[in-house]
């Protein structure tokens, strides 16, 4: 299969490499070094700018991280927060509240105006306060939909030198539909429809069941033995 380029295709600047997007479009930006990390801050900065409603979505190191390069680029983004154009949501507990909580932000820009809105997200993958990778998977794949109901663009960023395989191919590139990478935007052909990848990850718990109930049992054996001795 060939990979599509996306090009000059879609009426929303990204603010990336003179990249455009669709409203509802949702990607997965890979990064590796300081440089590109603070290149994607851009895509939040240029809708800033241009009026858009912001939101920054993640983990409490990376939405300092993103709040400090927009401060370095002269933006008051306390100013903003206050005037309701800058959001700045953190993890929650399970994939559907915090599904439910970027929804009501979304909602809230919708019924203040916003004829566009930008969500910068860094996931929590295995961090304090965050669901289990296997409900922020489903999180993930049931974004792309949520995304098609709102006036909406987001773009989700995936640290490749420390996120584990598991999350890179069932998390980015099994649940985005494009892919920001090697400074392009493509159409991914490796993106899976979300019944489907839902169901791939009961199969996986399923999997997941298993394989703790086996340790378990061994464990138990080896105990005993152990007591026998």
């Amino acid at each position: 299969m060939t990979t599509h380029l996306r090009g000059s295709e879609g009426d929303i600047e990204l603010g990336l490499r003179e990249e455009r997007v669709r409203l509802g479009d949702h990607i997965a930006y890979f990064w590796e070094s300081d440089r590109e990390f603070d290149e994607a801050v851009n895509f939040i900065i240029l809708g800033i700018r241009q009026g858009d409603h912001t939101v920054v979505f993640g983990h409490d190191d990376a939405n300092a991280r993103v709040l400090a390069i927009l401060g370095r680029n002269g933006i008051n983004t306390q100013h903003l927060q206050s005037s309701n154009r800058l959001s700045v949501i953190g993890g929650g507990p399970s994939g559907a509240q915090m599904l439910g909580g970027i929804g009501e932000k979304f909602a809230e820009a919708v019924k203040g105006g916003s004829k566009c809105i930008r969500l910068l997200g860094n996931i929590g993958w295995s961090k304090p306060g965050w669901p289990n990778d296997l409900d922020i998977l489903a999180f993930e794949a049931k974004v792309t939909g949520a995304a098609k109901q709102f006036p909406c663009v987001v773009m989700c960023m995936y640290d490749v030198a420390h996120l584990s395989g598991t999350v890179m191919v069932h998390g980015a590139y099994e649940t985005h539909p494009l892919t920001f990478c090697g400074n392009v935007l493509r159409e991914n052909p490796h993106y899976v429809q979300v019944d489907q990848f839902l169901l791939q990850l009961e199969e996986m718990e399923d999997r997941a069941k298993i394989g703790a109930r086996r340790a378990a049992s061994a464990s138990e054996s080896d105990a005993s033995l152990t007591a026998g001795v």
